[in-house]
């Protein structure tokens, strides 16, 4: 995989708006688009094997649902997933940068940077911790 457009997906408001813009800059570039769900365990708090177990399959659920989103966008483009093993600012950053992602797309919270740099959100800490160009989605209103 190289150079393909990767989209963390949870199924938040914000990931699926997210996915029409995944979409189009995946046709656009004729590169797949890679919907990716990232899961870990806390490390304040660890996490037992079912646990891990139970959120991998959440993933897959919600990496389904939203390959189906994009295909109803637009069926030609290749839709990829993938389910990363990795606490989510790591796993995507990782990920995009393996890849050699062209952008890194997530969706936002809709609560605004000042309230993400507080609470630390997930776009925040992406937006200032990796190389790889980042677009952040916010969900409609």
């Amino acid at each position: 995989m190289t150079g393909e457009i990767v989209l963390g997906y949870d199924g938040s408001d914000g990931a699926k708006a997210a996915v029409p813009h995944g979409v189009a800059l995946a046709q656009g570039l004729g590169v797949p688009l890679v919907l990716a769900f990232a899961h870990g365990a806390n490390p304040v708090g660890g996490g037992a094997g079912d646990l891990s177990r139970a959120a991998a399959e959440i993933g897959r659920t919600l990496l389904d649902e939203g390959a189906a989103l994009a295909r109803d966008v637009d069926p030609q483009v290749e839709v990829k997933t993938a389910l990363v093993n990795a606490m989510p600012v790591d796993g995507l950053i990782a990920l995009a940068e393996q890849t050699k992602a062209r952008m890194l797309i997530v969706g936002g919270n809709g609560r605004g940077a000042l309230m993400g740099s507080l609470l630390g959100s997930i776009d925040y800490k992406i937006l200032h911790q990796t190389v790889v160009p980042v677009l952040v989605v916010q969900p409609p209103d």
